[in-house]
């Protein structure tokens, strides 16, 4: 049985996650405590509610842009005619993987065809 699908199509999961997601999250992150809204998060001493709060906001934002950068870089994949099966070890990097599995499956098999 040939894994080398799965492990290009991880370590690319990996290289992505730190080049480039992992950045955007804190750059979006970093806006949005900039709002007054969200001021009361920006500060160094919270308390528990606060830490969750800050922890939710930074897995949404996550999630996110892990969708969005993987969709696109399984898009371009796929326009190269590669299609990709990863494995993501946490919870938050399946739904980017999902998205990067299914855009190079799908735009792959539309331009073989």
């Amino acid at each position: 049985m040939d894994f080398t699908g799965i492990l290009i199509g991880t370590g690319i999961l990996w290289a992505i996650t730190a080049i480039f997601i992992m950045p955007l999250t804190g750059w979006l992150v970093k806006n949005r405590l900039r709002e007054p809204v969200y001021a009361h998060l920006n500060r160094e001493n919270l308390d528990e509610s606060a830490k969750k709060e800050l922890e939710s906001m930074h897995s949404k934002y996550f999630i996110l842009a892990d969708v969005l950068v993987l969709g696109i870089a399984g898009f371009i994949a796929g326009l190269l005619g590669y299609w990709f099966i990863g494995i993501a070890w946490k919870a938050r990097y399946w739904p980017g993987m999902i998205a990067f599995m299914l855009t190079s499956a799908i735009v792959s098999s539309m331009i073989a065809h």
